[in-house]
């Protein structure tokens, strides 16, 4: 009886770890298939010798712009100031944090253009509808291999990237820190992280 009782028992704390285990032990086969196909539409285009830098660039920004929420991650990364921020000011905040982004992106990932993704698998963190979709990049001008994590928000129908780790750093969650920094360095002006922006991407 009373083995039958620690077998019942064993089998009820199983069940019941299997119901409490996190989202995160499970994949998501659409977030996958949406950084696949998006990750090497990116390669491609920045592998393809028959464009100019110019088109290759436009191309680049064009599906960015399909891949990413880029005003979520602008206001992201406006931390607490982007409760307060005026209309205008975020407005070009905004502006200048997609130009900077984009060419933060384009950079670290040209050096592997023309190489393909591999999905190595996904991470729910809350759900499906905010998924870690986990890949590897392999070959390219360094003849390396990187592992490349992009955070998924969305259903299948809205999928959108709002961050991608890149050698072991968030981009989204890096630029937060240092756009929260320079703002509170100068009074709260968002403007400044602003200006800071554009002389990067200049620069970039």
């Amino acid at each position: 009886m009373f083995s039958m009782i620690r077998r019942l028992t064993g089998a009820g704390l199983a069940m019941i770890a299997l119901v409490l285990v996190p989202a995160a032990a499970q994949a998501d086969d659409a977030a996958e298939a949406f950084v696949e196909r998006n990750g090497d539409m990116i390669m491609s285009i920045l592998g393809d010798d028959s464009l100019s830098i110019e088109q290759q660039a436009a191309r680049f920004r064009e599906l960015v712009d399909d891949l990413a929420d880029v005003d979520r991650v602008a206001r992201f990364v406006l931390g607490r100031y982007s409760r307060s921020v005026a209309a205008d000011d975020y407005r070009q905040f905004s502006d200048a944090f997609r130009e900077y982004a984009i060419s933060v992106y384009e950079s670290r990932l040209s050096e592997y253009a023309g190489e393909r993704i591999e999905v190595l698998g996904s991470t729910d963190r809350r759900g499906a509808e905010d998924v870690i979709v986990h890949t590897r990049i392999a070959g390219g001008e360094r003849n390396d291999t990187i592992e490349v994590n992009w955070r998924v928000l969305g259903g299948p129908d809205n999928h959108h990237v709002v961050d991608v780790e890149i050698l072991g750093v968030w981009l989204a969650v890096n630029q937060r820190e240092e756009i929260v920094s320079i703002i509170g360095a100068n009074g709260g002006r968002v403007s400044a992280a602003t200006d800071a922006l554009r002389a990067r991407a200049v620069g970039s």
